[in-house]
């Protein structure tokens, strides 16, 4: 990405002092450092870079550099910011300048369907009373009374997070499915 400052290598003391930042328990650390590494691949990867591995590294060496000449508070955040700036620096070189001469316009795209209220409701009404329930609660509240709300489903159902978000899930691949098919009869007939 960037080019290296004489003494900005990551050695192996610099590493290790940044693995005793991230935890000063060694196995803590280790999980601590997979976890963020694996944290910063889904933010590039979420980002639709094709190399997030090495972004994810690159951001990583940074914060190693950093790690032992700041103090910081909110490590997590930190990454974040690191990150932030190495997506743009990625972006930046990722530019491409087009030539308006070699620009084509697709045809126009066929009529997509709409979204109809009237299949949605069709459709939910299909769902057995259990899961018509289900969902209408788990999307029904706005940022964290959502978290809440979704706890006290999981507890109401006596099943764990991720397994309430795998049943909403295949309920919701299920509606999709029938609002899909629902719009295509309408737009048919």
């Amino acid at each position: 990405m960037r080019s290296k400052k004489p003494g900005q290598d990551i050695t192996v003391e610099r590493f290790s002092s940044f693995l005793a930042w991230l935890s000063p328990d060694v196995d803590r650390a280790a999980e601590e450092y997979e976890r963020v590494r694996g944290t910063l691949y889904m933010f590039f990867a979420n980002r639709r870079c094709c190399y997030a591995d090495e972004l994810a590294d690159e951001t990583i060496n940074r914060v190693i550099l950093k790690s032992s000449e700041e103090t910081i508070e909110n490590k997590l955040a930190y990454f974040y910011g690191v990150a932030r700036n190495v997506y743009r620096e990625f972006l930046r070189k990722q530019r491409v300048h087009l030539d308006i001469e070699e620009v084509t316009l697709p045809a126009t795209q066929p009529d997509q369907p709409t979204f109809s209220r009237e299949c949605l409701d069709k459709c939910l009404a299909e769902l057995p009373a259990e899961s018509q329930e289900l969902m209408l609660d788990y999307f029904s509240e706005e940022e964290s009374a959502k978290i809440r709300l979704r706890q006290q489903i999981s507890a109401r159902l006596k099943t764990t997070q991720t397994a309430l978000r795998m049943r909403v899930s295949r309920t919701m691949r299920s509606l999709k499915n029938c609002v899909r098919d629902c719009m295509s009869e309408t737009r048919v007939t």
